[in-house]
């Protein structure tokens, strides 16, 4: 790949990892309905200025439609919710490890339910070190304890599971819609959705916003939403879809890093231990390393 290419993975992969660090900052002053609902109002917005100028020729049809509100549900709305209400109980550190675990999850999950993707001999391997990982980053009594005070870890899990159904349901059912249209089309259908929500639970909060609380949601929608996507297009547009899992290994320590820096989280060893397995895990499923070291690529 391009010096430009590996550029633009560095910078998703960074946003992406930056949203763990907003959620936290505004956690402190929002719900986390109200965090998502001003993230997919705002990026929606900016979308649909967007698509009013360039006019992009798609004809949307019942069934395509359809498909959206399913991503926005699975894609948006509900592992958006997990994630935030997740980290009030867990760090944003953890949180991001255990978000590494989606890919994982895609690639096994659509082994089982699309027939044409077999579950190759690098991609288990990969999946098996990767959700070793998840275990040790979380620690095996404090996975099963259900009363550490640390609950959000089964939130954080149960988002990455949600995120893998939106995958595979996308790869059906939207794999033939531009990703313009994919993107935006989620993001509308999300605020579509939260909007009566909001209207009737939570429009005093979001109405009472401060001008700091304000700027930071701004900032949390234009960042991790707006901009993560059109650099997404541009990836997908120069070196395609398989080197967006470069993106999924970046997140975590991107998002150790920022939250070391404003919020003085400290990483425990096996947090540390385990997402070195996650990503080693991920490098697995990319197939290079493998490449690499045995000189092929494993098929």
């Amino acid at each position: 790949m391009e010096l430009r290419s590996w550029s633009l993975i560095l910078i998703l992969g960074f946003l992406w990892g930056s949203s763990f660090l907003f959620v936290e900052l505004l956690l402190e002053a929002l719900t986390p309905f109200s965090i998502v609902y001003l993230r997919v109002l705002i990026a929606s917005l900016i979308f649909l200025v967007f698509l009013i100028i360039i006019r992009p020729r798609f004809q949307l049809t019942k069934g395509v439609i359809l498909s959206l509100f399913v991503m926005a549900i699975l894609n948006n709305i509900l592992p958006f919710l997990l994630i935030a209400i997740g980290q009030q109980s867990t760090t944003g550190s953890l949180a991001s490890i255990l978000n590494a675990n989606t890919s994982l999850l895609t690639i096994l999950m659509a082994s089982i339910l699309i027939p044409s993707e077999k579950l190759s001999i690098n991609r288990l391997v990969g999946v098996v070190v990767g959700v070793l990982g998840v275990t040790i980053a979380v620690g095996v009594e404090s996975l099963f304890d259900f009363y550490d005070g640390r609950s959000g870890k089964y939130l954080i899990l149960a988002a990455t599971v949600s995120y893998a159904f939106a995958g595979i349901w996308g790869r059906i059912k939207l794999r033939h819609v531009p990703p313009i249209i994919s993107a935006s089309g989620m993001l509308i259908m999300s605020t579509v959705v939260m909007t009566p929500f909001a209207f009737f639970y939570r429009s005093e909060e979001i109405m009472s916003l401060s001008l700091n609380i304000f700027v930071l949601a701004t900032a949390f929608a234009l960042l991790c939403s707006v901009a993560a996507y059109f650099i997404y297009f541009k990836i997908l547009e120069g070196t395609g879809a398989g080197n967006l899992l470069l993106c999924t290994i970046i997140i975590p320590p991107s998002a150790i890093i920022l939250n070391a820096i404003f919020l003085g989280e400290a990483i425990s060893f096996t947090e540390l231990f385990g997402l070195l397995l996650i990503v080693f895990g991920l490098l697995i499923l990319d197939g290079r390393i493998l490449q690499v070291i045995l000189g092929r690529r494993l098929k």
